[in-house]
């Protein structure tokens, strides 16, 4: 995404007027613009649109986190390179933009061969998911500054202007639809990495109320939604795109601000029952802070609800979640839950 909101790792939490005002300093710097390719929409948006004529191509940048922190103490790397493709490829479809190429950036204290291997095969995977080719990227070695390894990536797409997904056309009565996630996918680690280490959970051992060790639970790879997407787009009118990424729930707002009402949510998977409860969090919380097993929301007309569940059942699962109305915010009934929009 282009400006995403980063956790407290002294706290656990995130600093959302803090980072909020950085973001909003840092912004107001950029006065300079092209004149002769010039971008389609406001900045702040999953994915930001270059005009190209009759093509746009969507760029966006993102990195898995400190999730890496948790690979790092057991020394499994694969999940990150796909999670590092998926965080991006994610914001690139929200936009009707098939993505197509990637960079990534990876800085470290010191090489590691092993590490280097295992990252490699996860890129590799997540690129093949993607239908991506992976043109280049950079690798520093920064031990004065960087104390493990960190990994990110800048992703290329491109859509037919016409065919831009903006949110503009969401109106009330339209449904929601939403696509289940593979668990926690990238975002939430500062906070989940607090209530391992307060309930002194051994990541080499069975995560509470699973058989998996915590480890293979917590590096569950993200998951990529790019040929479900791309694939529905040929079919269906779709209106709004999200990718419940970091702030959760309150990623919906940024299709359009209206009010987004969740009244039958996707039944969350263990891993955040446990989290919740081990944290002594409430609901409001943990939709703001996870996806709570909804990846990848779509908004679409009452119309085009047959031929949305006819394409694509039998891929992934996914759920009618809920219904726009006029207003603002997000809510969910059923767990009490009021969250103000994103911005």
């Amino acid at each position: 995404m282009l400006y995403s909101l980063m956790e407290n790792p002294q706290e656990g939490m995130v600093d959302r007027k803090g980072i909020g005002e950085f973001v909003n300093t840092l912004i107001r710097q950029f006065k300079f613009k092209r004149e002769d390719f010039r971008t389609i929409g406001p900045m702040g948006g999953f994915t930001s649109l270059i005009d190209l004529g009759n093509i746009a191509i969507a760029m966006n940048t993102d990195g898995v986190g400190t999730k890496v922190l948790i690979a790092e103490e057991v020394s499994k790397w694969e999940s990150i390179g796909i999670d590092c493709i998926a965080m991006n490829v994610n914001d690139t479809i929200t936009v009707g933009a098939e993505p197509i190429a990637m960079v990534d950036y990876i800085s470290l204290k010191k090489p590691n061969q092993e590490v280097a291997r295992q990252l490699g095969i996860g890129l590799n995977v997540g690129a093949q998911i993607s239908n991506i080719s992976i043109v280049g990227g950079e690798t520093a070695m920064l031990p004065d500054l960087v104390k493990g390894t960190d990994v990110s990536g800048t992703v290329l797409g491109i859509v037919h202007k016409n065919q831009i997904v903006t949110g503009e056309s969401i109106k009330e009565g339209d449904i929601i639809f939403g696509l289940q996630s593979s668990g926690l996918h990238s975002n939430g680690f500062t906070t989940v990495r607090k209530v391992i280490k307060d309930n002194e959970i051994n990541l080499m051992e069975p995560f509470p109320g699973e058989t998996k060790k915590a480890h293979e639970i917590l590096l569950e790879p993200t998951r990529i939604y790019v040929r479900e997407i791309l694939d529905l787009m040929s079919i269906v009118n779709i209106k709004g795109m999200a990718n419940i990424t970091g702030g959760g729930l309150k990623n919906l707002v940024r299709m359009k601000d209206m009010k987004y009402v969740i009244d039958d949510p996707i039944e969350p998977q263990n891993v955040f029952t446990k989290i919740m409860e081990l944290g002594s969090l409430d609901y409001n919380s943990m939709y703001e802070i996870f996806n709570m097993g909804i990846g990848f929301a779509i908004v679409i007309d009452q119309e085009d609800k047959r031929d949305f569940v006819s394409t694509i059942k039998n891929r992934l699962p996914f759920k009618e979640i809920g219904h726009i109305e006029n207003g603002s915010g997000i809510t969910v009934p059923k767990f009490g839950v009021e969250l103000a929009g994103y911005y």
